[in-house]
């Protein structure tokens, strides 16, 4: 896979072949595909639960910043390393 680049205006949307459930306020998930299962914590479980549809990245930090109290850079540089993780483990795409 080609190492993809996030940046401000990357369109970004969970894959719908993953279950998820909640678990006291975060959520465990499941890649049908790859058989594995993951953890969210509470910003993570925040990020899942707003990528329903397509949103840019920039459109997610306002809405991270207007729940919980971070700079918008520092919000950037603390979800980007996230949201990888989630495209190269396929549970989300990148639509552009």
């Amino acid at each position: 896979m080609a190492k993809i680049e996030i940046t401000l205006d990357t369109i970004i949307q969970r894959k719908n072949d993953v279950l998820t459930s909640d678990l006291d306020g975060e959520k465990v998930m499941m890649s049908i595909e790859k058989g594995e299962y993951y953890g969210l914590g509470k910003t993570g479980t925040f990020i899942w639960d707003n990528i329903k549809n397509p949103i840019k990245i920039v459109t997610l930090i306002e809405m991270i910043t207007a729940n919980y109290n971070i700079d918008k850079n520092k919000c950037f540089k603390d979800i980007a390393p996230f949201i990888m993780d989630l495209i190269e483990k396929e549970l989300i795409v990148v639509t552009y």
